[in-house]
């Protein structure tokens, strides 16, 4: 019928290897798991205000991630909280120093990790989601440019 996916996805590397001239590597590399970053965002209803609309912003490495979140849930109050995304990321630092900057330009009421829509917005947990997903889409745009950037700069200087 077909090769398996393993084949193919080894296909695919040697192409690469080859159009961007790099020497493939004989040892397998070793990756920590430990050492990736995770950002995320938790929509947070105020019980005694239910018409603010709150989110919390957070950034962790993985095996931190559960003691992280239930220290914001312990804080806030588990039924009072639901996750809106959580994903891998290179710097949890520049991720959110780019959400507050995104938010504090749309006058939001931006303190620590605590993001405030004003009153009268038209933000929900779903449109919330999708801003969030674009700047980290805009966040790994820029380190995959970085990378080409580096990789043309490499192959230019022998």
């Amino acid at each position: 019928m077909g090769e398996p996916v393993n084949d193919l996805d080894e296909e695919f590397e040697s192409h690469f290897y080859n159009i961007f001239y790099v020497k493939q590597n004989a040892e397998e590399t070793k990756c920590d798991p430990s050492i990736i970053e995770y950002f995320g965002v938790l929509a947070l209803t105020d019980v005694r205000a239910p018409e603010r609309k709150l989110w919390y912003i957070y950034y962790c490495k993985q095996p931190d991630i559960d003691e992280t979140v239930e220290r914001i849930f312990q804080k806030y109050g588990k039924k009072n909280m639901c996750e809106l995304f959580r994903k891998p990321i290179y710097s949890g630092v520049s991720m959110r120093s780019r959400v507050k900057k995104h938010f504090a330009e749309l006058k939001w009421y931006v303190k620590g990790n605590l993001l405030e829509a004003p009153p009268k917005s038209h933000y929900n947990d779903e449109r919330m989601a999708k801003v969030i997903s674009d700047l980290y889409f805009e966040e790994r745009k820029m380190l995959y440019d970085y990378i080409c950037m580096s990789h043309k700069a490499y192959n230019r200087y022998p």
